[in-house]
């Protein structure tokens, strides 16, 4: 069972001295988002073996939870797009769910791919890359899933390499009550009168913000604030550009021929 960590009140502090290097590196992050999910079946195996064979620095994947407790990684309530199978993730137990095909979907070489643990995928990345754990809590929120989350990042020791993010901000305050060791981001598409108040209430460390609502004055409030600058999802190269011109801390994107053009900060 996971501890609470220290004694570190909900939202305190400056989040970038938590001694997150990835927050604080010389470069944009490029963030390979559900791994190199142009190129590959998002959220397989192959789609991240495929992103770090590409030298990317990190990648975002998405974790559920099957009907018998298991953390599992895809994006949609139900398995019907990037599956074989029909339903909702959490019907199926962890036994059922892996005899689903996830990959002939995506292209008949990639026949067999499977629902992988969020296990193997944080140890795939260990030592080689940073993962953004994006906590799916819809249609309705797991119990418990981010203490369930924490063990599995401890027993993975990725815990200075893992930024947990999602759209259900009391998650996100709940996994931080939890733990002031991970690194967590607020995702959300939309402009927030205060955005480093929305960080604040949630204890987080980054705004995760989509691409369309990235302006000077987000990245502005928010180094202000000592938090984080992450954008979501840049398949355009000129919005591309411009997210890199306005310095924020990561981009996430599909396409791994934008994320190579990422070079140390002048």
């Amino acid at each position: 069972m996971v501890e609470v960590v220290g004694s570190e009140p909900v939202g305190s502090g400056a989040p970038l001295e938590r001694a997150r290097s990835f927050l604080k590196a010389d470069r944009v992050l490029g963030v390979a988002h559900r791994g190199a999910s142009l190129d590959a079946p998002e959220n397989t195996l192959v789609a991240f073996r495929r992103a770090l064979e590409h030298g990317i620095a990190a990648f975002e994947c998405d974790v559920r939870r099957t009907r018998d407790g298991h953390l599992v990684v895809i994006h949609d309530p139900t398995v019907d797009r990037t599956t074989d199978g029909r339903g909702p993730v959490g019907a199926y137990s962890l036994d059922a769910l892996r005899r689903l095909d996830a990959g002939r979907w995506f292209g008949s070489e990639f026949s067999g791919e499977r629902i992988p643990l969020l296990e193997e995928v944080l140890q795939l990345a260990r030592g080689r890359a940073v993962v953004q754990v994006e906590i799916k809590n819809d249609p309705a929120p797991y119990e418990g899933i981010e203490s369930q989350l924490l063990e599995a990042i401890a027993r993975s020791r990725m815990e200075a390499d893992v930024l947990v993010i999602s759209f259900d901000h009391p998650s996100v305050r709940t996994l931080r009550a939890l733990s002031p060791r991970i690194a967590t981001g607020i995702l959300y598409a939309g402009r927030l009168v205060d955005p480093q108040a929305a960080a604040r209430a949630a204890g987080a460390d980054a705004l995760c913000v989509h691409w369309g609502y990235l302006d000077r004055d987000v990245v502005r409030g928010a180094r202000a604030a000592g938090l984080g600058v992450f954008v979501w999802t840049v398949d355009d190269a000129d919005v591309f550009t411009r997210c890199v011109e306005l310095a924020v801390d990561g981009i996430a994107s599909n396409d791994l021929r934008l994320l190579a053009r990422l070079a140390p900060r002048a």
